[in-house]
């Protein structure tokens, strides 16, 4: 199964708390798990939780444009996108999970 979870609010909420359960239990089950960050969400790619996601295997997507606004500069292992990038990827998704 390919799970979306999509992030748009600040990473000291409740909801970063949930991704990062949910992206685990899907990577735990073998799901193809692919986080997207946008909003105030993006300042979530500063924190090592989602590294280590990364390192787990989950595919982190971001939107650039919210990035450039908010002079987050993330590293090589997540890949800029834009609001085109995440309409591909929910077609593509199997469920989408947004947290707002």
């Amino acid at each position: 199964m390919k799970l979306l979870i999509v992030l748009a609010s600040n990473p000291y909420s409740h909801d970063f708390n949930t991704a990062v359960k949910l992206a685990n239990a899907g990577i735990e089950r073998n799901h193809t798990v692919f986080l997207f960050f946008m909003a105030n969400g993006v300042y979530s790619l500063v924190r090592e939780e989602i590294k280590n996601l990364a390192k787990l295997g989950a595919k982190i997507y971001y939107c650039a444009h919210n990035a450039n606004q908010r002079k987050i500069k993330p590293e090589d292992w997540a890949e800029s996108s834009s609001m085109y990038g995440l309409s591909k990827l929910m077609s593509e998704a199997d469920k989408v999970i947004m947290l707002d």
